[in-house]
């Protein structure tokens, strides 16, 4: 049963056969709390876990009740989880309730013992008592909550901490095969197509809706179009339906469609939309049901898709610009001291720490958006080819490109197509005439004051990039320039996912046409479901996904090695071998890695020496190599919401900075740049511990291989590898490059003593 259909009858429940209960039994329709959420707490992890419904007298927590839909088992699972919520109320309510319809179980909250059916109102005030919740138990309702509450979600591969919690105002719906008429989804196979394939197109559609459906397509670039079968430009392509299926959890089939488009030239932006049609009533209906706009048009490049190698070897060293260095105290207008105020740091400043990146090793730096705007984070830009003045000039800008490309350290904008300021000329002009060129540049719901805009935030109107004078501007007079003018090696693209596919095709054409090796990558939070669909467009994305493991096996320890090992083989395998994952600890929109690890050192060298033994460009966001942390937590207890700007502190310099930890990242980023392996996919698992915390791998690559050990228990472990059949076992000893400490390999195996927390990274004793 999907999550949507087990909504529904547990609802049915609850309204048929819990409430009628309770009403009668005498409680109020005000005691009764539905969604109840209780906001708990473990070190600096926070969530919101909910119950179904929450009864309270005198406001003071009575019974929980957990409503399940009638086919639905009440297990042990679910008792555990009900009870740990009781258990973490204050004070705890004395009852728990789990019920199907079919069967209602009632117990105390505090022996766990069945009372029997659900008390009257009158009876319950004698469950009522003042006794406390001991702190064993409390513990113990606490590990339940937190161990059955993934960062990552294990079925959709997405992470709900951020997902659902950081970006709570943000859901993107769950459109499906079998909850849309007519659904296709980029369908197509295969994937990546070259000028030797044909591409079958496949489409869904509820079942007996339309008995034609059309494909028209175009391969000069021009916009696809036509109706009822009757083509007004490009060519059409009819497909047949192949089956029927019925979904296995409601009384509804669909049809399956399919039709092969053949196989076109390299170089060829093969574009198209799809009509189901009703011949018998005359109804065309078109997928995403947007037939007069390129929203509605799909599309596919026809190439050898390669990504630059230089990406795949980078390593990139994120600066928040106004949070980095204060290069040029004259242009500090209207400095503050809290977490949104300019607080400062400028283009000079980047200039002036250019040789302390350089000496880090990192080969590249993503600079934060300096467009001339309305905040100091950039992104509420309202000059797009202007460099804010809080940050320096264009001049200033092109200066430090110039000295960068002399230190050999590639230079990447943050690039923002999504959305701008509402104080934009465009935008504002917009707003007081309907004729106005950039009136269709914006998605008016009620002219002028009501629009799309960007995740809810009023002040950032979305741009309609499927509108064609705003995408020619944003593709070939915004992105152009900077790559053209200012030789930018790379554009990191703000909420890729915001932008359509049709779009991103012909921005990957317009920018490598110009320059091949440009990096191209985005921000896409949904998980990689969504995200490989980004194949064959961008060079990569942000893993997303991987960042959220990270912290749950070297902060919570709610994965175990083999349960991250997984997550990382699984986005080996989802992903195209070009696609470029970007890996990386903490950004500027999450708490950073030492904050939730409650500034434990030993956890963060953990995870960055395993986060740099992974394929991809590494990311270090600026600061967490010197130990930068941060003065509050990015949750708002009260809504649920998340202030990102705690997480962008003002870098440590001089003394402040943790001398030992920039010397462990500037080895790290030594050993990633002089050993191939370490870059390489390529991985054979030696020792898996789930009980001691030890994963012992090597990283392979041609004939080179390189040894990673990683304890991750808080506790001393002495351990015995076994190397047989490994080119490593034919050598004499292994040296760890970290600290220079040497092992000596007899009958192919090496002996090591591990500190708590301590990871090694060994190769041969040159």
């Amino acid at each position: 049963m999907d999550k949507f259909t087990k909504v529904k009858y547990r609802n049915l429940v609850r309204d048929k056969y819990i409430l009628p209960k309770l009403y009668k039994l005498g409680y109020k329709e005000e005691e009764i709390i539905f969604d109840a959420k209780l906001l708990v707490e473990k070190g600096r992890r926070k969530i919101y876990v909910n119950t179904d419904l929450l009864i309270k007298i005198d406001n003071k927590p009575a019974m929980v009740i957990s409503v399940r839909a009638g086919t639905e088992e009440l297990t042990e699972h679910n008792k555990e989880q009900v009870i740990s919520y009781a258990r973490l109320l204050n004070p705890a309510a004395p009852l728990f309730v789990m019920s199907n319809g079919l069967k209602t179980e009632v117990y105390s909250t505090y022996s766990e013992q069945i009372i029997g059916g659900i008390p009257s109102k009158d009876k319950i005030t004698e469950y009522l008592k003042e006794e406390e919740i001991s702190n064993t138990l409390k513990d113990r309702a606490l590990d339940k909550v937190f161990s059955s509450v993934s960062l990552w979600d294990e079925i959709y591969r997405k992470s709900p901490y951020h997902y659902v919690n950081m970006r709570s105002f943000y859901n993107p719906g769950e459109e499906t095969s079998f909850n849309t008429d007519l659904f296709h989804n980029y369908n197509y196979s295969p994937n990546l197509p070259t000028d030797k394939d044909q591409v079958s197109i496949r489409v869904s559609s509820k079942r007996k809706l339309i008995d034609r459906l059309y494909l028209y397509y175009t391969v000069d670039n021009t916009f696809p179009k036509g109706e009822k079968g009757e083509v007004v430009n490009g060519n059409k392509l009819e497909l047949k339906r192949k089956y029927t299926e019925a979904d296995p959890q409601e009384d509804r089939l669909i049809d399956w469609w399919e039709a092969k488009l053949p196989a076109q030239e390299k170089g060829t932006r093969v574009r198209y939309i799809i009509e189901g049609y009703d011949t018998k009533n005359d109804r065309s209906y078109f997928v995403e049901d947007k037939v007069d706009s390129q929203k509605g048009s799909f599309s596919y490049l026809v190439q050898d898709y390669q990504t630059p190698q230089w990406a795949k070897e980078a390593i990139v060293y994120q600066i928040f610009i106004d949070r980095f260095c204060d290069g040029d105290p004259s242009n500090n207008y209207d400095l503050g001291y809290t977490a949104t105020d300019y607080q400062g740091g400028d283009l000079q400043g980047v200039i002036d720490s250019l040789d302390y990146i350089k000496n880090l090793g990192a080969t590249a730096i993503w600079l934060s958006p300096f467009y001339e705007g309305m905040a100091y984070h950039g992104y509420h830009i309202t000059n797009f080819l202007k460099v804010d003045k809080h940050f320096g000039d264009n001049k200033l800008l092109k200066e430090l490109i110039d000295q960068a490309h002399s230190l050999d350290i590639k230079v990447i904008l943050d690039f923002v197509p999504n959305h701008c300021s509402k104080d934009h000329p465009f935008f504002l002009e917009a707003q007081q005439d309907k004729e106005s060129e950039y009136y269709n540049w914006f998605n008016f719901v009620n002219w002028p004051d009501e629009y799309e805009d960007f995740c809810g935030v009023k002040e950032l109107p979305h741009i309609n990039n499927d509108y064609p004078s705003a995408r020619d501007y944003t593709i070939y007079q915004q992105a152009l320039y900077w790559v053209k003018n200012y030789k930018v090696d790379g554009l990191r693209m703000d909420y890729a996912y915001g932008l359509s596919h049709d779009f991103w095709t012909e921005f990957r054409m317009g920018l490598k046409e110009f320059k091949s090796d440009i990096y191209i990558f985005g921000e896409v939070w949904e998980g990689p479901g969504i995200t490989r669909e980004f194949a064959g467009e961008l060079d990569g994305c942000f893993d997303f996904s991987l960042v959220w493991s990270f912290r749950e096996l070297f902060i919570h320890s709610s994965k175990t090695i083999s349960d991250f090992r997984d997550d990382v083989d699984y986005l080996i395998d989802v992903y195209p071998d070009e696609f470029i994952l970007g890996r990386f600890l903490d950004n500027h929109d999450m708490t950073r890695f030492l904050w939730e690890a409650e500034g434990d050192k030993r956890k963060l060298k953990l995870a960055a020496l395993c986060q740099f033994t992974l394929a991809g460009t590494q990311f270090i966001y600026y600061g967490t190599e010197v130990g930068v942390s941060q003065h509050n937590d990015c949750r708002d207890d009260n809504t649920g919401g998340i202030i990102f700007d705690y997480s962008r502190d003002f870098m440590l310099w001089g003394e402040e900075q943790d001398k030992d930890l920039y010397h462990f990242y500037q080895k790290l980023c030594q050993f990633r740049k002089e050993y191939g392996a370490l870059r390489s996919k390529e991985r054979i698992d030696i020792i898996v511990d789930d009980n001691n915390g030890i994963w012992v791998y090597i990283k392979k690559d041609l004939d080179q291989e390189v040894l990673v050990i990683i304890n991750n228990q808080d506790k001393s472990s002495d351990i015995e590898i076994d190397l047989s059949g490994q080119n490593l076992s034919q050598e004499d000893q292994l040296v760890d490059l970290l600290n220079d400490q040497e092992y000596m390999i007899r009958a192919s195996k090496v002996n090591i003593t591990l500190n708590p927390l301590e990871g090694k990274i060994l190769v041969v004793d040159k």
